[in-house]
């Protein structure tokens, strides 16, 4: 691959050489209080588009220290799983075995989250009206800070996802807006622009998570990193990536969005 500098009129060449390295098995685990699931791929090159499939022949098991769980392979998702549902405030530990390789990872579920409150909001901040998605909720904590993780998905795809975590917030409470789109974004409606506006008529659903340090260190890096090719630090022992968590999930039911319904900020956002 080659790219093109210029400073002060000159041009120079600089070549980028991305070594093709051996796949690298990925793991990404999960258990929430709706089941366990557990996918495994193999991760390619940074120009690589095509997406890896799940991996069959592992050996997928999955313990609190009371009950063990052998997840079996589901051909049609591509995912180990099982209905079990996870209870917070245990350990789970993961143990795959492929390949001759073992990998293994533990994770605490903490409790879930009741959400307060859900809305969109259009707010004013500097000199652009923004649509924000504005959350309130009450939990339990499980120790002086705690974590969460958010998907929001439109008509039936991820289109939002991050992560927060409770500093600065009265003990068990929680606050968070999420920026969705600008005004002037949704007017000009440029073709380059449409993954990130948000339409009349579009169906919104919204989980939130509390996850554990671990699992929010590994999602926080991805975030960040995102677009540069750099894999976040796995919490999964043998030298894979990925990652696991125990997690509980919390759903706001769908909703048609509206947006002529849409209220304007009455008060400064946050606490």
């Amino acid at each position: 691959m080659t790219a093109v500098a210029t400073l002060t009129a000159c041009k120079k060449e600089i070549d980028f050489d991305y070594h093709e390295v051996a796949p690298i098995v990925t793991i990404e685990g999960r258990v929430t209080n709706e089941g366990m699931e557990v996918r495994i791929t193999q991760s390619h090159n940074v120009n690589d588009s095509v997406k890896s499939p799940g991996m069959k022949g592992a050996y997928v098991v999955i313990t609190d220290g009371e009950e063990t769980f052998t997840l079996p392979y589901d051909v049609q998702s591509g995912y180990y799983k099982l209905g079990q549902a996870g209870t917070a405030g245990h350990t789970y530990r993961l143990l795959v075995e492929l390949n001759g390789n073992r990998y293994e990872a533990s994770s605490t579920m903490p409790p879930p989250v009741t959400l307060t409150s859900t809305e969109f909001l259009w707010a004013k901040i500097m000199d652009q009206r923004l649509l924000m998605y504005e959350l309130w909720g009450d939990f339990t904590p499980m120790a002086e800070r705690n974590y969460f993780w958010y998907r929001m998905v439109r008509n039936g795809e991820l289109y939002r996802w991050g992560t927060f975590d409770d500093r600065g917030r009265p003990a068990g409470r929680i606050f968070s807006d999420i920026t969705c789109m600008t005004e002037k974004m949704m007017e000009e409606n440029k073709e380059e622009d449409r993954e990130k506006i948000l339409y009349d008529g579009d169906r919104i659903a919204f989980d939130l998570l509390t996850i554990d340090r671990g699992a929010y260190d590994y999602l926080h890096a991805l975030k960040s990193g995102q677009g540069t090719g750099a894999n976040p630090v796995s919490n999964i022992s043998g030298g894979c990536l990925g990652f696991f968590t125990a997690a509980s999930v919390t759903h706001v039911p769908p909703i048609i969005l509206h947006l002529k319904d849409v209220r304007e900020a009455t008060r400064a956002t946050g606490y």
